[in-house]
């Protein structure tokens, strides 16, 4: 399986990263967010926001936005949460 390890540069809707193979990848989520973000009730439509976007963070696996989701916990509190796509995804969505 292939993680990211590291950001290495981030401009609006454009993530340079190093994967666990060595390799660096440009991931352009322009397309990913047309498609994801149109709703405006999508988790994903907030990072049509470029200063929004730019706040992207590397956890050594995979890339997120930290506190962009709410959720029901289990005593029913409303909480924030991270807004992350999975590695396989973002692998897919990386160019050389």
């Amino acid at each position: 399986m292939k993680w990211i390890e590291k950001v290495l540069e981030i401009k609006p809707f454009e993530i340079k990263t190093l994967w666990n193979d060595g390799n660096i990848r440009n991931i352009d989520f322009q397309p990913f967010l047309e498609s994801k973000g149109k709703k405006v009730n999508s988790s994903y439509h907030q990072l049509l926001n470029k200063d929004v976007f730019v706040k992207a963070q590397c956890d050594g696996t995979t890339i997120f936005w930290q506190d962009l989701i709410e959720y029901k916990n289990l005593d029913g509190r409303i909480c924030k949460g991270n807004l992350d796509i999975s590695p396989e995804v973002l692998y897919e969505l990386a160019q050389h």
